[in-house]
């Protein structure tokens, strides 16, 4: 291998993990953005669109956040049940969803009058 073959190999994988790793951050939201979009779900779930919210909910989980698998998979779960709809996921989706749902959560606290 001379060096400019290997001079090449060296540029050619460097552009392509450049690319690789802007297109992830592209994919995944700022935790701002996330957060805008959690609660314009849960703004479109509390507005009787519990269709807009399951698909907002959907994308956020794909994207890793833990809370809106949770409540993905209750829709999922009980969507025919709450509101005459069988929403749908696939199943690396579901098994993705329920790995997140099992992180630790923020802890409750109860206010008063509760």
């Amino acid at each position: 291998m001379n060096v400019f073959s290997s001079l090449a190999s060296v540029i050619f994988f460097s552009c392509v993990g450049a690319a690789v790793i802007s297109s992830a951050s592209a994919a995944h939201p700022k935790p701002e953005g996330r957060k805008l979009e959690f609660e314009q779900a849960l703004a479109d779930y509390k507005q009787g669109r519990p269709t807009a919210a399951y698909g907002r909910l959907m994308r956020l989980a794909d994207q890793g956040d833990a809370e809106s698998a949770r409540m993905a998979l209750m829709l999922l779960r009980h969507g025919q049940q709450l509101h005459g709809t069988a929403w749908g996921a696939s199943q690396p989706q579901i098994d993705h969803w329920m790995q997140l749902a099992r992180k630790p959560m923020a802890p409750l606290v109860a206010e008063s009058g509760d």
